[in-house]
């Protein structure tokens, strides 16, 4: 099979542990480039965040950022597809987050805002590179307006008490996952991975059975599933490698060159 188009996970996937692509992972993707296949990037990070490594890459495409709530023409800063969580969607969440006393995140604008700058928050700033971070007091006196996405941070332990209150809470239009072990995300029904890479094979005119993806856990399965080839890490959850097509090697192994060596460029 002829995949054209590929959609690559960064945390834990494309980024090794020091956050950074490695040398052959680059190469890998150049070269796939150069045998016509789009190449992009397809995280839960924030639109400046992923752009910064797809700068890194040279590429220029459409990206998929905020877990698949949004996808941006890098060329222009277009939002091509968004998906939000409404205020009536966000307000008892937050409401119940401040009632328990978990930390929330809630991005709205390519910002994220906090009560304060936790611990949790500074940890989290690890991950968000290019993401301004304010803290304003209460949330639920502060927000006033659709959220791109939600996070609650915590003990994994903790996050599990919640789970199913905060998903009783957001409805059947919400999705609810982890992205991490103690992060708890929250986005609209429709702001997936998997919905993304749909829209995006949709506009590019490529089936999906010519999609390949790329990812490691729990918020890829959407997208893993969708494609015609859904590629797992080494390192990723076991339940996730069950619903992948290919278990590649982990991310400090490039992983993702091994399965693009073994897949596109051969």
């Amino acid at each position: 099979m002829k995949y054209k188009l590929l959609a690559i996970d960064l945390d834990d996937t494309l980024l090794g542990r020091d956050l950074q692509i490695s040398e052959r992972n680059i190469r890998a993707i150049h070269e796939a480039v150069k045998k016509g296949v789009r190449v992009t990037l397809a995280s839960g990070r924030a639109t400046q965040s992923v752009q910064y490594y797809l700068n890194m890459l040279g590429l220029e495409i459409p990206i998929i950022t905020y877990q698949g709530a949004r996808v941006v023409d890098t060329s222009t800063g277009e939002v091509m597809y968004k998906k939000e969580l409404s205020l009536e969607q966000a307000m008892p969440i937050v409401k119940f987050a401040e009632k328990v006393g978990i930390h929330c995140n809630v991005y709205v604008d390519d910002v994220i805002y906090v009560e304060e700058m936790t611990e949790w928050a500074k940890l989290y700033q690890k991950y968000s590179v290019k993401v301004p971070m304010e803290a304003v007091g209460k949330l639920s006196e502060f927000l006033d307006k659709p959220t791109t996405k939600m996070i609650l941070i915590d003990e994994h332990e903790r996050l599990e008490e919640i789970r199913e209150e905060v998903e009783k809470l957001a409805g059947e239009s919400a999705h609810v996952f982890y992205s991490k072990p103690f992060f708890l995300e929250l986005t609209n029904k429709y702001g997936t991975k998997g919905e993304a890479v749909k829209f995006l094979g949709e506009y590019f005119g490529i089936p999906r059975e010519q999609i390949m993806v790329i990812g490691d856990t729990y918020n890829d399965v959407s997208m893993i599933k969708y494609a015609g080839l859904g590629v797992c890490m080494a390192n990723g959850p076991d339940d996730v490698k069950k619903v992948a097509d290919y278990v590649t090697l982990s991310n400090d192994e490039d992983g993702v060159a091994h399965a693009i060596e073994k897949f596109i460029l051969v």
